[in-house]
C-alpha cells in the first residue's frame, strides 16, 4: 500500500512538471504587464470643444524606424476629415494616434489645447465612436446590440430608437416582428451588409459620443450599400468630428477636408475639389477608380 501511494504521488508530480513551464510563463507575463502597464494623465475631458492638434508628431516601434513622421495638422470639432492614401501611408496609425490608442514618439498632441500627456485618455476614449470594416452583431435582440445591454428603461429606450433614426435603420427595426426585442442571429445573420453597418453606426451613437472614426467601415460593402450607408454619414455631418479612412474615394466627396497620405508624411490637405485641381497623385486615384 505504501509503494502505491509513492507511485501516485510521483505520478501527481510529473503532471506538475508538466504544467511547470507554463506557470511560470503565464507569472512573467503578468509581471510584464503590471511593470509595462500603460500610463495616463490625470485631467478628464467632460466633452470636446475645439480641436484636436498635431504639431510634428512622429510615431516609430523602434527609434529612428518610422511610420509616421513630422505631422501637422488640427482636426476640428465637427468637422469631417478624410484620410487617404496607397495602403502601408499610415492612416491607420495616425487615427490611432487621434484616439490615444497609441502615444507619439515625438512632437506634441494637444486635446482642446490640452497635451494629451496630461489627459486621461479614458475620458476621451469614452466619447469616441469606433467603427470598423468588420461590424460585430451579437446573437441578441435589437435592442442589446445597440445598447451593450443597458436596463431597458423608458429613457434608453428612448435613446436607442434615436440612435437608430440617425443611423437610418428604425425603418426596418419597426418592420420586424417585437421591433427594438427582434433577434439578430449569430453575426447578425438575419441582416445584409448594410444594414449590419447601420446597426454598428446605431452602437456608437447610443453612447452620446463627440466623434465617430471610421476605419475602412464600407470597403467591404457593394457600390449601392455603400452609397446608402454614405448618405446616412453625410446626415450626421456638423453633428459629430468625423474621421474617415477610405480607399474607395467615392465616400470622401462630402468631406471638408481630405488628408492625403504619402510614405508616412502629410503629401496634402484640402477639399476635394481643391486636390482635384492642386495634387496630380490625388487625381491620378481618382481617375483610377473612375469616381
Amino acid at each position: 500500500r505504501a509503494l502505491s501511494a509513492v507511485t501516485m504521488v510521483q505520478t501527481y508530480y510529473n503532471n506538475f512538471l508538466g504544467f511547470s513551464g507554463s506557470l511560470t510563463n503565464m507569472t512573467d507575463f503578468m509581471t510584464d504587464l503590471r511593470i509595462k502597464r500603460e500610463e495616463h494623465g490625470t485631467t478628464k475631458l467632460p466633452g470636446f470643444t475645439e480641436a484636436i492638434s498635431l504639431q510634428n508628431v512622429s510615431f516609430g516601434y523602434q527609434p529612428g524606424d518610422w511610420i509616421l513622421k513630422d505631422i501637422t495638422f488640427s482636426l476640428n470639432r465637427n468637422e469631417t476629415l478624410a484620410l487617404v492614401g496607397e495602403s502601408g501611408s499610415g492612416k491607420t496609425t495616425l487615427m490611432n494616434l487621434l484616439s490615444g490608442l497609441l502615444k507619439s514618439s515625438q512632437g506634441q498632441i494637444l486635446i482642446d489645447g490640452i497635451d494629451s500627456r496630461e489627459v486621461d485618455m479614458e475620458s476621451l476614449q469614452q466619447r469616441i465612436g469606433y467603427i470598423t470594416q468588420e461590424a460585430v452583431i451579437f446573437d441578441d435582440t435589437v435592442f442589446n446590440n445597440v445598447t451593450f445591454w443597458a436596463e431597458k428603461t423608458p429613457k434608453n429606450l428612448e435613446r436607442c430608437w434615436t440612435a437608430l433614426k440617425k443611423a437610418s435603420i428604425d425603418d426596418f427595426v419597426q418592420e420586424q416582428p417585437g421591433g427594438e426585442e427582434a433577434r439578430l442571429g449569430n453575426n447578425g445573420i438575419n441582416l445584409s451588409g448594410g444594414q449590419k453597418q447601420r446597426i454598428s453606426i446605431a452602437r456608437e451613437l447610443y453612447k452620446e459620443v463627440d466623434f465617430l472614426f471610421m476605419d475602412e467601415a464600407t470597403s467591404a460593402l457593394d457600390s449601392e450599400t455603400e452609397r446608402t450607408i454614405q448618405e446616412n454619414i453625410d446626415q450626421l455631418k456638423g453633428q459629430y468630428t468625423i474621421l474617415i479612412i477610405a480607399h474607395r474615394l467615392s465616400t470622401i466627396k462630402n468631406a471638408d477636408r481630405v488628408v492625403v497620405m504619402k510614405q508616412g508624411q502629410i503629401d496634402r490637405i484640402g477639399t476635394y475639389e481643391e486636390l482635384m485641381q492642386q495634387s496630380a497623385s490625388f487625381r491620378r486615384m481618382v481617375e483610377l477608380q473612375e469616381v
